[in-house]
């Protein structure tokens, strides 16, 4: 049984609602076209998340009902395979053009653009902050790190060192309890962590 095998379980005991909104596992095609589309090998960690479950139902454009969709953790809805080639798709779109690294941002575990190609948000919260997995980090930075990305960001946040580090807090703070489910169904982290 891998992290998201009892992070699932755990969603299960804390909300049926929520748990009921989780798709079955990406095959194997799936993961090799996000492989594909996104232009790199993904970290083993983030392969078996999606393995596990192919994010939730409705988080595609075409299916995509922001008022009514219930986040899987925090304020997150987590993409599917679809749902994230469509929010790269997106993102690399609007910043195509942007190759220039910000002059007030010093590169640390994060690169200092706007946008890097190789970033590949799995999470989108109303079309603006997405948790990302950083195939491309900063000099100081670690292949498949994780880190929230908002709109005007200052690259404070590495979250993870790994999808695989991402995976096991996640795990922890629902086992020990260190959240709440709030009036609207959904499980917020005492401190926010994402």
């Amino acid at each position: 049984m891998n992290e998201w095998d009892e992070i699932l379980e755990q969603i299960k005991s804390i909300s049926k609602s929520i748990y009921s909104s989780i798709n079955a596992p990406a095959d194997i095609s799936e993961i090799q076209l996000l492989e594909k589309t996104v232009g790199v090998e993904l970290p083993e960690a983030f392969c078996e998340y999606l393995s596990t479950l192919n994010g939730q139902k409705n988080t595609e454009e075409s299916t995509r009902n922001r008022n009514t969709e219930i986040p899987l953790l925090g304020l997150n809805p987590f993409l599917s395979v679809t749902g994230i080639i469509e929010t790269w798709n997106r993102m690399y779109d609007l910043f195509a053009d942007d190759t220039e690294p910000l002059k007030w941002v010093a590169e640390d575990k994060i690169k200092p653009f706007i946008w890097r190609k190789h970033w590949i948000p799995f999470t989108e919260f109303e079309g603006s902050q997405c948790i990302i997995l950083d195939c491309d980090p900063g000099k100081n930075g670690t292949y498949g790190q994780v880190f929230i990305w908002c709109p005007g960001m200052d690259y404070a946040g590495v979250i993870a060192n790994s999808f695989e580090e991402f995976s096991k807090e996640l795990l922890f703070r629902l086992s020990v309890k260190k959240f709440e489910l709030t009036e609207w169904g959904t499980i917020k982290f005492e401190d926010y962590y994402i």
